[in-house]
């Protein structure tokens, strides 16, 4: 006997407490337990003579949700809602709740909306949970009256319950009452009441805030109950730039100083959904002056708020208020305004910022000397990056009195020189991605030399920043003692170090291609990391021609077969980036196969790199090798696929009749592509023709699309004879007129009539001949008529 067979015999027992108990073991089991004979046994547990094994019946109903969602089960728990026994009563509303979808009757719902008047709260309260669950998607005004009413239940917790089903219903339930009526909630003595009114009122508003209910909020942010306060923070950082108003915006300062922790992270929170959108000086304002608040969580959000403004508040105020927590006494603080500070762009690299940031280059703590070489790195390759500002750029490299850009640039190397050598790993990274940001600027023979020596680094972080730092600074770093340092890292444990190694390589492009390093990028072809060996395909495909040797040919013919489908691409990539070098045919071959590739990316990459290695023969050298290799049985799948992706292009006789010859599903599918295609057929020739009017008669499904005009097109230039059958039955089977009249052929199909002038009356005359034996099917006038016509 298993379980559930168990338990609802014990649904029998004459030990009322066993029954009970027997109901919530069902209950806990959930849908799994939610079969026809559990289901009946606990419709009869519904008339037992004990309120407990009642009650626990409709509990265990509900717990198994919509799969117990019978009418039988539905009208029982609308009659446990007169249950004498308020537990039962209470029970039922909640099984009602949670069977929500079928629960959803006008019935129920009119049941729920009596059991908001019950004479026991436990009983209101549940019914309004259900009514929030049942009427999410089907409310109506009876219910949103009967909900308002609770509001004002006698009861905090119906009151609570009232709110939040309101809330759960959402948006549908945004009336003015409703809202006045929520709004009215939060002044509710309870606090869980105000705080589940102010829930209520983020979820129905949370498109359409009204200046009311953004007052409200506001006020509520000083209520004395810590969820409240939350809650309002949550509702104003949801409007977001629509509650950016400058009195929201400076409670929302204030509240950061809140005695609540949570209180003030999601004021933060508020803020920066908010602020951000909408700086202003109004908005601003209040957050320099929390810059220098006296409690230090104030200051260190005041600093990171100014740093995701960013651009719009670079003002001298900022500035100020920035460069004065630059020295604050708590590291948490200086750090948030050194990244403030780099996050001001341009506008940031002025004499006393960029003097600012190096002396924090030498604060005592890692994080915030880490923070000022990310400041330094963005500002000044900010400024670099701006020539058309010259004069701005000018001055902003003002550094110590007067002096000139490269001054002022020497210095800040000079600083990050020595923060390279820090003691600290994080400090040591932030200064090669500032020297890296940079870029050629700080690409001098110190800087080159230190980073060298950081990629030897014994922190895998900053070997790998040092690599990125080395390939941001291009050709001008490819120096024979950084490319040493790059081949070495090529061989590091981590495989990310040799990732960022291969990628400097590769901006650095055909200064660093030497044959030690094909050597290098070769054997990584072969690493156990599919990223490294992408890479790796991407630096020798950088270096161009220069790395195309017979070895690095040789070995990324070999990545064509790669697992990876982004290594076969970046192989593709490669050997088309080489050109016409890697041409020869035993190259070449193997980029065809690849063409019929699983993956399309890698058969658009593969017939990329094949057009740009064979240069302007490109498709016919190509298409010839794919006609050679469909007499190979094990690779003919994949050629097909390579022609048919081909398409149009490789539309040429000897392509189409060696797909007849083959006559399998494959084949057909990369000739009805053909066919479909706009190419001309102006070249085939008439042993493929007479195979195609084989084709034509068998394989309906795969020639379809075809027009009738381009057949007849076809015929008429090439004037083959066995054009026609092929004409004749495609014009039956796509309901196709044709009239002949002199010399004109006319073919009326699903577009315009498409006239056709002939270059001889025997053409016409073989056409016609074909009709005229399709008896039944088509007439034909004679020659001595002078007018000829058929139809179909």
């Amino acid at each position: 006997m298993d379980v559930i067979t168990a338990l609802v015999t014990a649904l029998s027992n004459e030990d009322e407490w066993i029954r009970s108990n027997a109901c919530e073991l069902l209950g806990q089991m959930g849908e799994k337990a939610a079969t026809n004979d559990v289901i009946a046994a606990l419709l009869t547990a519904l008339q037992d003579t004990y309120k407990i094994v009642r009650s626990k019946a409709c509990e265990a109903l509900g717990r198994m949700g919509e799969k117990a969602a019978t009418n039988d089960v539905i009208v029982a728990l609308m009659t446990a809602l007169e249950d004498k026994a308020s537990t039962v009563r209470s029970n039922a509303c909640g099984a009602l709740g949670h069977i929500s979808g079928k629960a959803a009757t006008k019935n129920v719902v009119a049941k729920l909306v009596t059991a908001l008047r019950d004479v026991t709260y436990d009983v209101r309260e549940a019914a309004c949970d259900a009514l929030g669950r049942i009427c999410e998607k089907a409310v109506t005004d009876d219910v949103i009256l009967a909900l308002m009413t609770a509001l004002e239940d006698r009861d905090g917790s119906v009151r609570r319950t009232a709110c939040g089903a309101l809330g759960e219903i959402g948006e549908k339930v945004r009336t003015k009452d409703v809202i006045a009526a929520l709004v009215t909630a939060l002044k509710d003595v309870e606090e869980y009441v105000r705080k589940d009114a102010c829930k209520a009122l983020r979820r129905i508003c949370e498109k359409a805030a009204t200046n009311d209910v953004i007052a409200v909020m506001v006020v509520a942010l000083r209520d004395m109950d810590d969820y409240v306060r939350q809650e309002a923070c949550k509702a104003l950082g949801q409007r977001g730039e629509k509650a950016a108003t400058k009195d929201v915006i400076a409670a929302l300062v204030t509240t950061l100083n809140d005695a609540n922790v949570w209180v003030r992270h999601k004021a933060y929170g508020a803020l920066s959904h908010s602020i951000v959108k909408v700086a202003t000086n109004d908005t601003i304002t209040p957050l320099v002056a929390a810059a220098g608040a006296t409690n230090v969580g104030v200051r260190k959000m005041a600093c990171a708020l100014l740093g995701q403004i960013g651009l719009e508040a670079a003002t001298s105020d900022v500035f100020a208020a920035l460069l004065t927590a630059l020295g604050d006494a708590n590291k948490i603080v200086r750090q948030k305004a050194c990244v403030a500070l780099g996050h001001l762009g341009k506008r940031a690299v002025t004499k006393d910022v960029i003097v600012a940031l190096m002396v924090a280059l030498r604060d005592t703590h890692n994080i915030v000397r880490g923070e000022a070489c990310i400041a330094l790195g963005r500002i000044c390759g900010k400024a670099a990056k701006h020539d058309a500002h010259h004069y701005a750029r000018g001055e902003a490299y003002a550094l110590v009195g007067q002096m000139d850009e490269k001054a002022a640039t020497n210095n800040v190397i000079a600083a990050l020189l020595t923060a390279l050598k820090d003691a600290n790993d994080n400090v040591r990274q932030k200064a090669c991605i500032a020297l890296g940001q940079m870029g050629e600027k700080a690409a001098t023979n110190d800087v080159i030399a230190t980073l060298v020596t950081a990629s030897r680094d014994a922190n895998d972080n900053v070997r790998q920043k040092a690599c990125v730092a080395l390939g941001q600074m291009g050709e001008k770093a490819a120096t024979n003692n950084v490319i040493k340092a790059l081949m070495s890292a090529m061989e590091n444990v981590n495989s990310i170090t040799r990732l960022k190694a291969c990628e400097a390589l590769s901006q650095m492009g055909e200064k660093a291609a030497t044959n030690d390093v094909f050597a290098v990028l070769v054997a990584k072809l072969g690493d156990t990391d599919n990223i490294v060996r992408s890479k790796a395909c991407e630096a020798l495909g950088q270096m161009g021609k220069k790395a195309a040797t017979n070895d690095v040919i040789a070995a990324l013919t070999v990545a064509l077969g790669d697992t990876d489908n982004i290594v076969r691409s970046k192989a593709c990539e490669a050997l088309g980036q080489m050109g016409e070098e890697a041409a020869a045919n035993d190259v070449i071959v193997a980029p065809v196969y690849t063409v019929g590739d699983v993956n399309d990316g890698v058969k658009q990459k593969a017939y990329e790199a094949l057009r740009r290695v064979s240069g302007k023969e490109a498709a016919n050298k190509v298409i010839a090798l794919l006609v050679d290799a469909l007499s190979d049985a094990n690779a003919r799948k994949k050629v097909c696929e390579a022609l048919s992706f081909i398409g149009g292009e490789a539309a040429i006789n000897s392509v189409i009749y060696g797909l007849l010859c083959i006559d399998d599903y494959d084949a057909d599918v990369a000739l009805e592509k053909f066919f479909v295609s706009g190419s001309s057929w102006s070249d085939i020739d008439r042993n493929t023709v007479l195979k195609l009017s084989d084709f034509w008669s068998r394989q309906e499904w795969y020639v379809r699309n075809v027009p009738t005009e381009k057949i007849m097109d076809t015929y008429r230039f090439t004037k083959i004879a066995e054009w026609c059958p092929i004409i004749g039955l495609h014009s039956l089977r796509t309901a196709c007129g044709i009239t002949i009249v002199g010399q004109r052929v006319i073919v009326y199909g699903n577009s315009n009539p498409i006239a056709f002038d002939m270059p001889s009356s025997t053409l016409c005359d073989q056409l016609a001949g074909v009709f005229d034996n399709q008896r039944g099917l088509a007439f034909y006038l004679p020659n001595k008529s002078k007018k000829r016509g058929f139809s179909v």
